[in-house]
């Protein structure tokens, strides 16, 4: 046990900024220690050991933010409260979370924000923390069930709550030992629990952070049991109930696919909408919003289900739809024969008949010069549309799978074109759409070839359509557009097919273009500069852009000549 030999006065009574983000930095540290102990508890709905390795991923993602937050305000000179550190580790959770865990875990963070003070977290914020992550939690989840982590957090609060010590590490200590002994109640309130020999692996992962806090605040962590994992764990899936985060019964033990994605431009009302509607699609649902408001909230969107498309389709009604993520449980590494190549003759699904995994290739159409040198170091094939022959050029790339960027170089007949021709050769491709050369960049980023074609290209092409877009080009004779009159020579901003800006100055124009695109939000802006953006202009616009825009991320690259001047990419 801890030593008591220090008085209980002369213990920490709260924790200010700096006090909380060292907490949360020591939770990283003992989830990263922890973490194969949890993932080995991790045995259902499928044992796909990844409960420890998604809370820890999700609590790096709140340091990260956490970390950045504190940096900016110390650039500004100032210095950040408990509060402003507290919100921006439930934001960067929220953003960043990963699986049915990961998600709770942000709501137990982005509690912790709503009740602290400016600059402190004292005993009584601590108790209201976790009563409101548990309101939190259980408003997030369709179907709470008990005998999981949601179990082990309402236990906390209650232990917490019933503790009426004023030192902060008193309550700390009452809320993990509570939590403590409702995780090893898990094994019997679950029967998949009770026959695998195991602790809820979620639950396991919250008194991780419980006992941190502990830890912090006293000099020792409690000693707990070890949560060993029997030699042959039985871990026939059961029907009944969902054992390792807290999510909906599950209807079908097969369920296939984790599909996670984020939703912007929304509201309570709206989530709450999406939550219902997912219900019927599948189990475990979440959706969690992060405290934010206006367009810069962000709420986490979990679900299990064998329909990934409308699983995403539901939402797109209801706010903007982003950073889909989906995950074959059933074949979590990508070795299932159901992922890959197929033969004309529709022989062959998954490896070849010699057992060889498929060959996946991403081919770029873009001209030769920085633009193809830019698609080639991201790992894609690059084809130039002004030499003739792209269709042949494509044919001639040897993979068995193909994905396609057009990034707006192909007319309509010559996709189709394309498509006509690709469907009459062995093996598999797609063509992506990709409108521009800045949506192919973002498309080829999260590109992911050890999952199935059809999973990477709807990433791909999700991605691409995250990313609003503009270009700028040269007007070649005097006209009338929709925005006035230009003459021969002006900058004509386009916005899709529309000329949205006139402007005669090349920094101006692709600065007034970046400016119209963040006016709908934004967290990235890519800009790809022509030959008429010396190396003077090009830092006059990234620096005009980045002062105009002090939290967003701007990155520009050289694009060399062409008729387009100046890309412009909003993610």
């Amino acid at each position: 046990m801890a030593q008591e030999s220090t008085s209980v006065e002369k213990r920490p009574s709260s924790l200010d900024a700096h006090g909380l983000l060292g907490w949360a930095r020591r939770c990283v540290e003992h989830l990263a220690t922890h973490r194969e102990e949890i993932n080995a508890l991790n045995v259902f709905p499928v044992p796909d050991s990844d409960t420890g390795t998604n809370l820890l991923y999700t609590m790096r993602a709140a340091v990260d933010r956490a970390e950045g937050e504190e940096a900016w305000i110390a650039e500004g000179g100032g210095s950040a409260g408990a509060r402003e550190i507290a919100v921006a580790l439930g934001h960067g959770a929220v953003h960043g979370a990963r699986g049915n865990s990961g998600v709770i875990l942000s709501q137990v963070l982005r509690a912790v924000g709503e009740a602290a003070t400016f600059t402190v977290v004292d005993a009584s914020t601590y108790r209201r923390a976790l009563r409101t992550a548990v309101t939190l939690v259980d408003h997030a989840l369709s179907d709470p069930v008990e005998g999981t982590i949601v179990t082990v957090l309402r236990e906390a609060a209650g232990g917490a709550g019933r503790s009426s010590a004023t030192s902060l590490v008193e309550v700390a200590r009452a809320a993990a030992d509570a939590g403590a002994e409702a995780l090893d109640r898990t094994t019997s309130q679950l029967p998949a629990l009770a026959r695998a020999g195991v602790v809820d692996a979620g639950g396991r992962g919250l008194l991780v952070l419980l006992d941190t806090m502990v830890e912090v605040l006293g000099g020792q962590a409690p000693e707990r049991p070890d949560y060993f994992v029997p030699e042959d764990p039985f871990t026939e899936p059961s029907a009944q109930c969902d054992g390792t985060d807290g999510g909906a019964p599950e209807s079908s033990a097969d369920t296939r696919y984790e599909v996670m994605y984020s939703l912007t431009h929304s509201d309570d009302a709206r989530a709450d909408e999406l939550r219902s509607a997912l219900r019927t699609l599948g189990d475990s649902v979440v959706v969690v919003g992060d405290g934010g408001t206006g367009d810069n909230a962000r709420w986490a969107v979990h679900v299990h289900t064998d329909d990934i498309g409308t699983a995403v389709e539901v939402a797109l009604s209801l706010g903007r739809v982003t950073e889909i993520r989906v995950t074959d449980m059933l074949d979590p590494v990508g070795g299932s024969p159901s992922t890959g190549h197929r033969r004309r003759d529709g022989s062959g699904e998954g490896a070849d008949r010699t057992g060889r995994e498929p060959e996946r290739t991403v081919v770029a159409i873009v001209p030769d010069g920085p633009l193809a040198e830019l698609f080639s170091g991201a790992g894609a094939r690059t084809v130039d549309p002004d030499e003739g022959g792209v269709i042949d050029a494509v044919l001639a790339l040897s993979a068995d799978e193909l994905l396609v960027l057009p990034n707006g170089e192909l007319s309509r007949a010559q996709i189709g074109a394309l498509d006509a021709a690709l469907r009459d050769v062995d093996g598999n491709a797609l063509i992506l759409p990709t409108g521009s050369v800045v949506q192919g960049l973002s498309a080829l980023a999260v590109h992911d070839p050890s999952t199935t074609l059809s999973l990477d290209g709807f990433g791909m092409a999700d991605a691409a359509a995250a990313t609003r877009h503009a270009h700028l080009v040269r007007a070649e004779h005097d006209a009338l557009t929709l925005v006035g009159r230009c003459a021969a020579g002006d900058l004509l901003g386009m916005v899709g097919h529309d000329v949205a800006l006139i402007e005669t100055d090349p920094v101006d124009a692709v600065c007034a273009l970046a400016d119209r695109l963040l006016s709908s939000g934004g967290e990235l802006v890519t800009l790809l500069l022509g030959a008429d953006y010396d190396d003077a202009a090009t830092q006059e616009a990234l620096t005009r852009i980045r002062d105009g825009h002090p939290d967003v991320e701007v990155a520009g690259y050289a694009a060399g000549p062409g008729r387009v001047l100046a890309h412009v990419g909003v993610e």
